[in-house]
């Protein structure tokens, strides 16, 4: 499930990328440092990590893996299947205060905070991002790239498309599918489907744009 390495870089210093470099540190397997291309970060350095440089840096820095720690979920797919053109190899962040069922299947690059749950037969896809006190019951789907935020339940038997964002506190009934590229907004409730590259909120959420 999580690819254990040595000396990993995280691609992105901003707020996920420190929880990343928090997650990893947890884990036992700290970051060696971050690369990011905001020029003004050069040279600083994030929980105690330094910024080696701009992402491009990369194949001039000794590591074994990276991590894609960039909350966008459109930014953080391009930039991730740039990389891996690139030869470079993705590995998982995952809290030991997480809870991840033996039969489910987590995907390269997923970073899953502290307090998530998946339970078995969850299908988790590459580069999604599970944040702190999420939940994904059983036999649920969520494509490359989603993003479940912290306190958000996903019940059993849901199926969420790639890119998905479902907001802070959002409920996903059993059952259900939201299509790629949507936003459920924050305190949610979906109890019918949604489709791709919408806008839905409220209780139950509607689609609003």
């Amino acid at each position: 499930m999580t690819n254990v390495t040595a000396r990993v870089i995280i691609v992105g210093a901003g707020s996920q990328g420190a929880i990343v470099a928090d997650i990893l540190a947890r884990a036992g397997t700290p970051a060696i440092g971050f690369v990011d291309d905001t020029p003004s970060l050069h040279a600083a350095s994030v929980l105690g990590l330094p910024i080696l440089g701009p992402i491009s840096a990369l194949p001039s820095i000794d590591h074994d893996a990276i991590i894609v720690a960039i909350g966008d979920n459109r930014a953080r797919r391009e930039v991730t299947g740039r990389l891996v053109k690139q030869g470079e190899r993705l590995t998982t962040a995952v809290h030991p205060f997480s809870s991840i069922a033996e039969s489910a299947v987590i995907g390269e690059g997923s970073m899953i905070s502290a307090g998530a749950l998946v339970l078995p037969r969850a299908i988790i896809g590459r580069g999604v991002l599970l944040n702190t006190k999420s939940s994904v019951d059983h036999d649920s789907v969520l494509g490359d790239f989603a993003h479940v935020s912290a306190g958000a339940t996903v019940g059993a038997q849901v199926v969420i498309g790639e890119e998905t964002l479902i907001a802070l506190g959002a409920s996903v009934a059993s059952g259900k599918r939201i299509g790629a590229r949507t936003i459920i907004g924050a305190g949610s409730v979906v109890v019918d489907d949604i489709g791709d590259g919408v806008t839905a909120f409220g209780v139950p959420a509607r689609v609003r744009s």
